[in-house]
């Protein structure tokens, strides 16, 4: 397991959060779009997971069908029970929801990682951030391809050629179907550059000497993924994001190699629960947002209660890893019984989302 890969996940999921704090920043007088940089947290899982398949499976004793179990062994249980949490809250307080409705036929489609979309034009699934699981379940099926041809190397290329090749297109052609453009946008790059890292990342230690410049450069790609989208909010995602996540994600693992890990046990854990928290900080923002609606606070008062909310989701998200992730994928582990090589691979906490 890689120390410092973790911890980058841990930051992605809270990166993420400062998007659903929008409305309660807009309260406190901030500025509309002001959270736009904490999209850039998908984009650094989206590079990480690239990276992390190529390395889980350098062993080569993953058949497509054993990588797929594994895959949704860790993806789906965790999502599937938030899925029908929030469909029952659909269903019995509709009020409550925006654009999410109890409609079974949608609540089919996102158990089976299926795109479609709603009535307001997004492509969204039940829990609205589960758009980011259907990319990664592409992805997944598309790099399961990949494993079935013979030699590594040749399905390394031909599965990252193919991604290229996706997003490619998409960026030229810009389609109008919405299934299409949902699956066809430049972020699959970031799968490729990803799984290039897997690749190219030395293996062994290096020299010690490398330690504080990788840090720093790490660093320094981290403010201009940060400053990018704020500067550039129109230009491609792939580029102002998905380039200083691929920076960001090679010096992590350059600076642990060289010898500088970030081993805190409080970091580890955090990046051990960025799953749950990923799929259970919007109940909190959303908690937190209407709360504070209901008793007008003041703008110093608002911002004030930020470092508070994210105390919250990293705590309700720590629980729900604990309590919830943890023993829900153990038991599904053990009901689908897979091979003891891939389960010890799989319980490795390090993949991308």
């Amino acid at each position: 397991m890689l120390l410092n890969v973790q911890m980058l996940r841990g930051l992605a999921a809270l990166l993420v959060v400062f998007v659903h704090l929008e409305v309660l920043g807009q309260m406190a007088g901030l500025s509309e779009g002001w959270p736009l940089f904490g999209n850039s947290g998908v984009d650094l899982f989206f590079v990480i997971s690239g990276m992390i398949m190529v390395m889980t499976t350098a062993e080569g004793r993953h058949t497509p069908a054993s990588f797929m179990r594994n895959r949704l062994i860790r993806v789906a249980p965790l999502y599937w029970a938030v899925t029908f949490f929030v469909f029952a809250i659909a269903l019995a307080a509709p009020s409550l929801m925006q654009t999410t409705t109890a409609d079974p036929v949608q609540l089919l489609k996102s158990l089976a990682f299926i795109p479609f979309e709603r009535a307001d034009g997004t492509v969204r699934p039940t829990v609205f951030l589960g758009w980011t699981l259907n990319y990664e379940m592409a992805f997944y099926a598309i790099f399961a391809l990949g494993l079935a041809l013979p030699g590594r190397r040749l399905g390394l290329a031909v599965t990252g050629g193919l991604l290229v090749a996706l997003a490619t297109f998409g960026l030229l052609l810009r389609p109008e179907q919405p299934l299409l453009a949902f699956y066809l946008q430049p972020l699959i790059y970031e799968f490729a550059a990803g799984m290039a890292l897997g690749a190219l990342m030395p293996k062994g230690p290096i020299a010690r000497s490398w330690r504080w410049p990788a840090a720093g450069a790490g660093v320094a790609a981290f403010a201009a993924m940060i400053a990018a989208g704020q500067l550039w909010p129109q230009a491609e995602r792939a580029l102002v994001s998905g380039a200083p996540a691929v920076v960001i994600v090679a010096c992590a693992v350059v600076a642990e190699r060289a010898g500088l890990k970030a081993g805190q046990a409080w970091i580890q854990l955090l990046g051990a629960a960025s799953y749950s928290i990923y799929l259970t900080h919007f109940f909190c923002t959303t908690a937190a947002t209407k709360l504070a609606q209901s008793m007008q606070l003041s703008p110093a008062m608002l911002i004030a209660s930020f470092p508070l909310i994210f105390l919250l989701v990293a705590i309700v998200g720590g629980l729900v890893h604990l309590k919830i992730e943890l023993p829900l994928t153990g038991l599904v582990r053990r009901w689908m019984r897979p091979n003891s090589a891939a389960s010890r691979t799989d319980r490795q906490p390090s993949a991308g989302i």
